[in-house]
């Protein structure tokens, strides 16, 4: 709305649950009438009701805005008059306890714990940002309420999930998953923990923060305010006679090489790094002075992974992707037929596609797509997207050859049968999980031999 200021709130978002939309009527009634506690009450309620991984509060010059990340798209909740924005940061800052409400120049962090006005306990990991106008609040949402899925449920098809259970299986060695924000590697470690967490091993975690609590895990808090890092804690849980090891994650140079020399030691240390594939991490860890020899005798697999939105049935409709998206149809196609034809058909069946479904893409040109009519319902859920990249012995003897980051990744891939992102996206989109655009939001083009 240019050169008009909001003299009241406006809703512009139509919530999933039925129970959701009570709480955002409050909420617009919380705005209205200056309640800020009522406002985060009903927010926070919203949100989780809405399974939002963040929320963002927002200044501009003729109003302020929330927006809530559903599914990893944001999306405008609601707009209010700016006149209150500064009272809700005010507000958030004095009820954390551990942000200076006069301090508006610095971004400032807090963690609070909350709940919902319908009792689900929330973990808020909150930021504010100084900007040209006022302060900016982002708060990332962990809902304790929620259920922790298994690692069978978690969308690891065939070959990748052959490599997981075999290196989860070692008694020593390093496990890394990598990831944008947003994409639950949470979920994918402790589904991973849940397996091996049994009376007669000692995992030891070293988290930030602890986000669910799990029975005969020994979990420790970062504390970097006290100087508790992730390097000083690894040295303190390697004299606590573990067996599994999880730090959260790989920063420095101390804490990679504590974590690699816990791993010679007939350790499973699990980490995560951030980086955008699994072949990038080999690059990564080099910057962080890993030697090649160390990397190759300590890691076992590593793991990247996406969250993509998945459609509704009855959303679904059919579309000519090379008639509609003739550059992703293409890079799509490639990606299959790159990989040997027995290794792509057994690939295929593993995952109950049939002959007849591979055809109807490769041969016709056919996936889903959502209806445009039901844009704003299309998506519901989300399917994980997963590459694996095994440390197996000819990978190790590229490594310690010195050959790069992407050489070993086009060896993985032509070789070895690697199914990456791309490929495990294709796959899931021919069984109609996904959309071809939605694949490729989330994952890079890759150039495959002919």
């Amino acid at each position: 709305m240019a050169n008009q200021f909001i003299k009241e709130a406006e809703v512009l978002y139509t919530p999933e649950s039925e129970s959701a939309k009570e709480y955002i009527t409050w909420l617009k009634d919380a705005i209205d009438n200056d309640n800020i506690i009522a406002f985060f009450d009903n927010l926070l309620t919203v949100a989780a009701e809405e399974w939002a991984s963040d929320i963002h509060i927002e200044p501009f010059e003729e109003y302020s805005r929330v927006r809530l990340r559903v599914d990893g798209v944001l999306q405008i909740l609601v707009k209010f008059p700016v006149k209150i924005h500064i009272k809700i940061i005010a507000k958030f800052k004095i009820e954390s306890g551990q942000m200076r409400p006069d301090e508006k120049r610095l971004p400032q962090d807090a963690r609070v714990s909350s709940a919902t006005l319908n009792k689900k306990e929330l973990d808020l990991r909150a930021s504010t940002l100084p900007t040209v106008r006022w302060e900016k609040l982002v708060m990332r949402l962990v809902d304790k309420s929620k259920s922790r899925p298994e690692l069978s449920v978690l969308w690891i098809e065939w070959i990748n999930s052959e490599i997981l259970t075999r290196n989860i299986g070692f008694p020593n060695g390093m496990i890394f998953v990598t990831w944008p924000t947003w994409s639950w590697k949470t979920t994918t470690l402790y589904a991973a923990l849940d397996i091996l967490n049994k009376a007669d091993v000692n995992i030891t975690t070293y988290e930030d923060p602890v986000e669910i609590k799990l029975e005969w895990l020994n979990q420790s808090q970062v504390r970097t305010d006290i100087w508790f890092t992730f390097a000083s804690w690894l040295r303190a849980a390697l004299r606590q006679d573990p067996d599994i090891i999880m730090v959260w994650e790989v920063r420095d140079f101390e804490t990679l090489n504590t974590g690699m020399e816990a791993a010679m030691t007939w350790h499973l240390v699990f980490s995560t790094v951030h980086t955008n594939s699994a072949s990038e991490t080999i690059t990564r860890v080099m910057n962080l002075w890993a030697k090649p020899y160390m990397m190759t005798g300590t890691f076992n697999v590593i793991i990247a992974q996406r969250l993509a939105r998945r459609i509704r049935d009855w959303s679904a409709i059919e579309i000519n992707a090379k008639e509609q998206f003739p550059h992703l149809f293409e890079s799509a196609k490639q990606a299959l037929l790159s990989m040997k034809p027995e290794l792509l058909e057994k690939e295929a069946l593993s995952r109950w596609i049939t002959k007849e479904m591979l055809m109807k893409f490769l041969d016709q040109w056919l996936c889903v797509a959502p209806n445009p009519e039901h844009w704003d319902k299309a998506f519901k859920w989300r399917v994980w997207l997963y590459e694996m990249l095994e440390f197996d012995d000819e990978v190790k003897t590229m490594i310690l050859d010195g050959e790069k980051a992407l050489a070993v990744e086009k060896y993985a891939l032509e070789e070895k049968w690697m199914i990456n992102l791309e490929r495990d996206g294709v796959f899931k989109m021919i069984k109609w999980f996904l959309w071809i655009e939605e694949v490729y939001r989330l994952v890079k083009h890759k150039t495959y031999s002919k």
